[in-house]
């Protein structure tokens, strides 16, 4: 099963208290800023392979707590086990950006699936996507 990696991000966009385009601004940077950690944090990974196409994501649910989970599917191509870091992210109806995570899958075997799920940090409302953002195998 997957696991968090510890450098994750999360955004509180479209919150509105009345800023206008402030908050517009405001929840602007806030994205942009996840977008660069969650990039930086798999960008950590040292002769790391891209592999996007090595993983779906499924349908989002939301858990009892308030989450948005979705599972993910990784199928390691390979002729050797391989370790999985994927960026996920949760959007809103619009495809707005609500959420970012990178999530871990260990031990892909060779030619083989590994399901894992993948978490948002924070509560989430109304018909959340998640969608892969990058994946690197290593």
């Amino acid at each position: 099963m997957g696991s968090l990696v510890a450098a994750t991000v999360l955004v509180s966009a479209g919150c509105s208290n009345g800023g206008g385009s402030s908050t517009a601004s405001r929840a602007s940077k806030a994205i942009a800023s996840a977008t660069a950690s969650a990039k930086a944090e798999l960008d950590k990974i040292k002769n790391g392979v891209k592999a996007k196409g090595d993983v779906k994501a499924g349908t989002v649910s939301i858990a009892h707590d308030g989450h948005a989970v979705a599972p993910i599917t990784v199928t390691n191509k390979k002729d050797s086990a391989a370790k999985y870091a994927v960026e996920v992210n949760f959007r809103d109806e619009k495809g707005s950006l609500l959420d970012v995570t990178v999530l871990t899958v260990s031990s892909v075997q060779p030619r083989s699936s590994k399901k894992a799920t993948a978490r948002s940090h924070r509560k989430l409302s109304g018909h959340p996507t998640a969608q892969i953002g990058a994946a690197v195998r290593y």
